[in-house]
């Protein structure tokens, strides 16, 4: 009897450590560069460059060589809408290796989509977006089935997780509060004046993110992805005047209105 006690709690000691092991070893992902980066880390600019490359390869697979090493040109080329100008532009501060682990994701993205690569208008800057949406959305258990397949990121799901978006990913929050406020890839609906308000309120209160190299730099695109001051403030201004609306609806559209008229500061 006593020997099979032994055993047990044997057993249950055996379980407990197990499973506070298994515990500490699993991968969290609460940042992007969390996200399916470890094999990279410890390796040198020489050796990611050669992973990089390998992946552009692959996505030209099948191309005359002619075709291929005038893709591969304009691709890699040092131009804002091309992968290597594109991350040195708008990522500025970044280290040599965590720029080229940056465009390994992105054509990892690429591939695992089964999209040939376009070297030209907008394509990097929404792959850019794309692959650390999908990652979100992935980790969050965010996606339908034909969504995923689509790669479509519904609007109403990009303004629910508004804030969580833009602690996940590099990007900057006026690029984040562009996607939640106007939609992102076919995915938009008008929003309400009180939804934009809202948004406009959560936008406020978002904390500045601890300066790190390997984000998208702070000031990037913030008259280009802001809407207009001028239409907001018409909309605001107009509602307020409506007798309907509740006091928890006046405050939130005064304030930001306020914003507004700040200039997004």
């Amino acid at each position: 009897m006593k020997k099979t006690i032994i055993v047990c709690m044997s057993m249950i000691i055996s379980l407990i450590f197990v499973g506070c092991n298994s515990s500490g070893n699993k991968d969290t992902y609460t940042h992007t560069w969390d996200y399916e980066t470890k094999e990279y880390k410890n390796m040198s600019v020489r050796d990611l460059v050669k992973v990089r490359d390998k992946l552009v390869d692959d996505n030209f697979k099948g191309l005359e060589k002619s075709d291929y090493e005038l893709q591969t040109r304009q691709f890699l080329g040092k131009e804002d809408y091309q992968l290597v100008g594109f991350v040195n532009g708008l990522y500025s501060n970044m280290s040599e290796k965590n720029n080229l682990i940056k465009q390994i994701k992105m054509m990892k993205y690429l591939n695992y989509i089964n999209y040939f690569i376009n070297p030209g208008g907008e394509f990097i800057s929404q792959t850019n977006i794309s692959y650390q949406l999908n990652e979100f959305f992935t980790i969050n258990k965010l996606w339908s089935e034909e969504n995923k397949e689509k790669q479509c990121f519904k609007q109403d799901i990009l303004i629910d997780n508004f804030e969580k978006i833009y602690e996940y990913t590099d990007l900057n929050k006026y690029r984040v509060f562009d996607l939640a406020f106007n939609g992102y890839n076919d995915s938009y609906r008008q929003l309400s004046v009180e939804e934009e308000a809202d948004l406009l309120n959560r936008y406020k209160k978002l904390n500045d993110k601890k300066d790190d190299e390997r984000l998208m730099d702070k000031k990037s695109g913030k008259n280009f992805y802001m809407p207009s001051t001028m239409c907001l403030k018409k909309e605001f201004e107009s509602k307020l005047k409506e007798s309907n609306l509740s006091e928890s609806e006046k405050e939130s559209i005064k304030s930001a209105l306020e914003l507004v008229n700040k200039g997004w500061s």
